[in-house]
């Protein structure tokens, strides 16, 4: 019997086909983010206009570096998607904001972002939404929750001898589903459940708008 692909795939596959949703019709513009985190940043901004944003925060909600948050706002800033203004108290910070154009012009990125929820639950009704919405939760916290997990067990400690929390659960091999069912294999590849490809950005940029 042909197991269910796994969870992890599952999210994969929409991940990537929201992605492609995104590139094949989301509005187009001169100056516009090069990458997904610019885009990202730049709906950040777009939804905390009523407060002051600095790039701490970027960090925090993106969780990247302070290397990778200065590089990418360097782009943004050279490329006319944002400005930053000193604080007069505290001339070190520096309060980020969107361009009037880049404003404009994610109004209409979020339109069609909300065209795309829409067509995704379809079929749904709102208690079905939110239940979706409840489950989702849930799988990020767990998600969270993992990879603090494996960050205690890396660098020192794995060379001290600590076992991995793959260790824990009973080392390779032990691939048994919640409530003790092993997937079936076809020799050495499952047959479903294959990593989906990672879709490369378009523009041939990396996460911080450069050039790779």
């Amino acid at each position: 019997m042909e197991r269910e692909m796994r969870i992890a795939f599952v999210l994969r596959e929409i991940h990537n086909l929201c992605k492609l949703a995104i590139h094949k019709g989301s509005p187009r513009f001169e100056k516009g983010p090069k990458s997904q985190l610019q885009g990202g940043i730049l709906g950040y901004l777009y939804h905390h206009t009523g407060g002051p944003v600095y790039q701490k925060d970027l960090e925090k909600e993106f969780r990247i570096s302070r290397a990778t948050a200065t590089n990418t706002l360097q782009v943004m800033e050279r490329e006319g998607l944002i400005v930053r203004r000193a604080l007069d108290k505290d001339a070190r910070l520096k309060r980020i904001q969107m361009t009037e154009e880049a404003y404009q012009n994610h109004c209409q990125i979020e339109d069609y972002m909300n065209m795309m929820d829409r067509r995704m639950l379809e079929g749904m009704s709102k208690d079905e939404t939110a239940e979706l919405r409840r489950l989702l939760g849930i799988v990020m916290r767990n998600l969270e929750a993992l990879t603090e997990e494996f960050g205690r067990y890396s660098g020192e400690d794995s060379e001290n001898g600590r076992k991995s929390p793959v260790a824990d659960a009973g080392g390779c091999g032990n691939d048994e589903e919640p409530g003790g069912m092993r997937p079936e294999k076809d020799g050495m590849k499952e047959v479903r459940g294959a990593p989906m490809p990672m879709m490369r950005n378009p523009s041939g940029e990396n996460d911080t708008g450069q050039k790779n």
